[in-house]
């Protein structure tokens, strides 16, 4: 109930409520359901979505424009509070906690109007049941329960308090889950599948034999030279890959507008003789709602096809844009706001899970670069990509730039969460807040590389993944040309000996090879491609003081 309501009961009941009809004070009762927030959805009441919460995050927000909203990725155990306060004691706060996502969107799984019998403040604590989402609907009491619009504003205080990440476990922690004989059987089918050089395949084989042996802690190892013809497995399984598209025109409107219905991401087991608890894939984002993925797929591919430069366009009422630099010039000026990272990662290219667990289970490649107590430098295999974001009026999507098994070199809607043992280093942040232009040309080389890969790319297995480069290939490219460097590791597209005709092979030219003799500039490149070194890769750590000994 709202302070003011209580003051105001002293008076006529039109400064309740708008009844000009005098009557006696009455006291108000106190809430003993959970408000209807489905039924009072009507435009202004229905809640604002605000994003996503996660660890400990304080917002002020204005009850103006009706109830907000937030999501929150969970686990089973995962436990969150929230409260919500009135910093001038103006309105009376509610919190609805709706889910769990993906089963039961609409459910209000808990809810709170006062956190104690004379106070107005709302407390809610909740422990989720498993992997998904919850949804945190922060509104008034005018809003919720009276159906009214309220003036206002809110203080909302979010915590994480246990399971907040997504558990981890070692691959080495499973090795009493599992038959000899049953991986014996499960090797002997998918390594052929997963290497077409058998001599490869008997060498992986073989590794992972003297893992469940006890014999090693860091595999499987590739050799740098074979990383082109490991392509299937270097890559998480995902969208099929398609040729290059011919020319479509897109409408705007329509696009936000489409009815959201997504299919997401599925883990599925690894194989029949193994554990039903070992998976293979993805773990889809809750915290984004089918119309944010859908936006964000059809903003990728819009800018997909525009890339290629192909005759395809966006329209919106009589304007007409045919590049991606139109599209990010008219978004800026539009008052968007974009943001292009240059992230380094691990790779989760075999995206294992147990349970709920993602285990750390990195693919391994052998540098060639000499250790001071012999033999050679593995690496757990790196990750890079640029991330876009943009926030607008018409806008608001999150997605990758980089070079894949599937698409080739593509923008890719970013809807599934990141495994936590992958890391994340940030090594150059592009905003168009600071530097418009600089932000249009980060996107606008990447539509031209986007093109001259996927023209050269037609014929090859997986438009020219291994051949023409790898993630790292085209994170490289644009980083060379907006900083000057190369500081990323390994590096698969081939030196050429034709004088550069343009832009891009000016750029690819310049680029370190390293799929064949170590480069001199390697063990730097790799320490700061690396997004961490040390738990949970114990190994890393001494491998990389023993290369720089050598």
């Amino acid at each position: 109930m709202t302070r003011t309501w209580l003051l105001a009961c002293a008076l006529p009941l039109a400064a309740c409520g708008g009844d000009d009809t005098p009557t006696a004070p009455t006291a108000p009762a106190k809430i003993s359901t959970a408000p209807d927030l489905a039924g009072k959805a009507d435009g202004a009441l229905t809640a604002r979505p605000l994003g996503r919460l996660a660890g400990t995050e304080a917002h002020t927000v204005t009850a103006d424009d009706g109830p907000v909203a937030w999501r929150t990725a969970t686990f089973t155990g995962t436990r969150f509070r929230v409260r919500a306060t009135s910093p001038d004691g103006s309105v009376d706060p509610i919190i609805l906690v709706r889910g769990p996502l993906p089963a039961d969107p609409q459910a209000v799984y808990a809810w709170n109007d006062d956190a104690a019998p004379d106070a107005f403040d709302a407390e809610v604590e909740v422990t989720a049941p498993g992997f998904g989402a919850f949804e945190i609907v922060v509104g008034t009491y005018g809003q919720l329960q009276l159906g009214q619009t309220t003036a206002g504003q809110l203080a909302v205080d979010f915590e994480c308090l246990e399971g907040c990440t997504q558990p981890t476990l070692p691959l080495a922690a499973l090795l009493s889950q599992f038959d000899a004989a049953a991986v014996d059987g499960a090797l002997t089918e998918a390594l052929p599948a997963l290497f077409a050089d058998p001599t490869m395949a008997a060498a992986v084989r073989q590794q992972i034999s003297g893992f469940f042996a006890g014999e090693a802690d860091v595999f499987p190892v590739l050799p740098i030279a074979a990383l082109s013809s490991a392509q299937p497995l270097l890559e998480r399984a995902g969208d099929p890959a398609v040729e290059a598209p011919g020319p479509r025109s897109f409408e705007l409107t329509a696009l936000l507008t489409e009815a959201c219905t997504v299919d997401r991401a599925a883990r599925a087991p690894v194989h029949p003789a193994l554990p039903a608890e070992l998976t293979r894939g993805g773990w889809p984002d809750y915290t984004l709602d089918d119309c944010t993925v859908q936006r964000q797929r059809a903003f990728a591919e819009v800018l997909n096809n525009l890339a290629l430069d192909n005759g395809s366009a966006v329209v919106h009422g009589p304007t007409r844009y045919e590049s991606v630099e139109d599209v990010f010039v008219a978004l800026i000026d539009a008052g968007h706001h974009v943001v292009v990272e240059n992230n380094r990662y691990f790779a989760n290219f075999l995206g294992l899970n147990y349970g709920e667990a993602s285990l750390v289970a990195p693919v391994w490649i052998d540098t060639g670069l000499p250790l001071a107590g012999g033999g050679t430098l593995p690496i757990p295999a790196p990750h890079s990509h640029h991330s876009v974001t943009v926030t607008g009026p018409l806008v608001n999507a999150h997605i990758e730039y980089y070079m894949g098994v599937s698409g080739g070199v593509s923008f890719r809607s970013a809807e599934n969460l990141s495994v936590p043992w992958v890391g994340e280093r940030t090594a150059y942040t592009y905003d168009s807040a600071v530097d418009p232009q600089g932000v249009v040309a980060r996107m606008t080389l990447a539509a031209r590389l986007r093109r001259v890969w996927t023209e050269r790319g037609q014929g090859l297995p997986a438009l020219g993944y291994g051949q023409l480069g790898v993630c790292n290939d085209s994170t490289a490219v644009l980083e060379l040309d907006a900083e000057g460097t190369v500081s990323i590791y390994p590096l698969a597209h081939a030196p050429t000996q034709a004088a550069p005709t343009d832009q891009v092979d000016t750029l690819l030219a310049q680029l370190p090879y390293d799929l064949g003799a170590p480069d001199p500039s390697a063990l730097d490149r790799i320490t700061r491609t690396l997004p961490y070194v040390g738990e949970p890769l114990p190994q890393l750590e001494a491998l990389l003081g023993q290369a720089a000994a050598r």
